[in-house]
């Protein structure tokens, strides 16, 4: 994809949460988070609630920091020093835009239902930005990449960024736009990094 296309996206994805920021506290936003929040919860019982406990764990910071030098050491034996980079500057963006973002807007979080306790901003999903900023760049990486069944990775990351995502409403510790805006902000991260290293990624391929 040329740096044209990914600036384009990036702009349409800065529009879009600008609308979801926007419009989060509105009557409209309101409604949204209460029909998806309805939707989701419909699915509750033990089975599902120990499941949700599970993809949120992987959401967790400690779970992140580990799978991401896992991930780091894994393309430093390969070499890939404009890899190893890239995953580093997309995973250091979500430590440092988390707090950030979700401090400017100061969004309590959802108080009826909660299955867990915990602290802190609601607005974005610190879980659904981290998730798709390590999943999306894994994606990434695995796109310019010599490996077989794509396709089936690619779905793999996109299962892994939906259920840790969907975890934090079904556990009732964020509104559906809080997950949305976070998706949208991590994806933002991941199409900044990608530009940075224009072309870098495409110069060495993994093989395997």
């Amino acid at each position: 994809m040329s740096r044209t296309k990914k600036m384009s996206l990036f702009l349409v994805f800065t529009l879009i949460f600008g609308v979801i920021a926007y419009f989060h506290e509105s009557r409209v936003g309101k409604w949204i988070d209460t029909e998806v929040y309805e939707f989701i919860y419909a699915s509750e019982s033990f089975i599902t609630t120990a499941l949700m406990l599970g993809f949120t764990q992987v959401g967790e910071v400690l779970t992140m920091v580990i799978l991401s030098l896992i991930m780091i050491t894994i393309l430093m034996l390969y070499k890939l020093k404009f890899h190893t980079l890239f995953l580093i500057v997309a995973m250091l963006a979500s430590s440092i835009l988390i707090p950030v973002t979700k401090n400017s807007f100061d969004r309590e979080r959802p108080s009826l239902l909660r299955l867990i306790d915990i602290t802190g901003f609601s607005f974005p999903s610190g879980h659904a930005m981290g998730s798709t900023i390590f999943f999306g760049s894994l994606g990434i990486i695995i796109k310019n990449s010599g490996m077989r069944s794509k396709g089936v990775l690619y779905a793999l990351c996109a299962f892994f960024i939906l259920m840790i995502s969907s975890s934090r409403v079904y556990l009732g510790v964020h509104y559906p736009t809080d997950v949305i805006a976070g998706i949208v902000a991590g994806t933002m991260v991941v199409l900044v990094a990608t530009m940075i290293f224009h072309k870098k990624l495409d110069s060495v391929r993994i093989t395997g």
